[in-house]
């Protein structure tokens, strides 16, 4: 019985040790060198609303504006295009890189009803702001009744 306990704590030792080694390679291990981007990726938005209007602010740094399409389909306001790479051509070698280029889309979900042909949309230092004016839409409407 007590040769069992004393290889069972050998165990637990050897394991704590395993542990930590692998706790201290993880912990000092570097980051990938390269990490893929995917094929389309999404620009940060701001989304808000006012009294009348849905707005939506999208930080589009280096997007011409003709590059850039906005379509707004029942619910839903997709933004899409393409960043150059303003480099291009040249070779290098990059120690940190966070900048994506290529095709964008980004798909935004709205929470009330919008009227689509009354959108407007502004270009101005690398923000792209869509101003989408909300549908009147009154919830509590009185009916009257007439006599036949």
């Amino acid at each position: 019985m007590l040769e069992l306990r004393r290889d069972w704590s050998e165990l637990v030792i050897n394991l704590q040790k395993e542990m930590e080694r692998l706790m201290d390679d993880f912990a000092t291990r570097k980051p990938p060198m390269v990490r893929f981007s995917p094929k389309t990726w999404e620009p940060s938005v701001d989304v808000y609303e006012t009294e009348n209007e849905v707005v939506i602010l999208i930080e589009l740094a280096g997007v011409k504006e003709d590059e850039i399409e906005v379509a707004v389909d029942n619910k839903i306001v997709t933004i899409r295009g393409d960043r150059k790479d303003i480099k291009r051509g040249i070779r290098r070698t990059y120690s940190q890189m966070e900048i994506l280029w290529g095709p964008f889309e980004r798909n935004i979900p709205l929470t009330t009803n919008v009227d689509v042909s009354q959108v407007k949309a502004y270009y101005e230092s690398g923000f792209l702001e869509i101003v989408l004016p909300k549908l009147n839409d009154d919830k509590y409407r009185q009916v009257n009744i007439k006599v036949r």
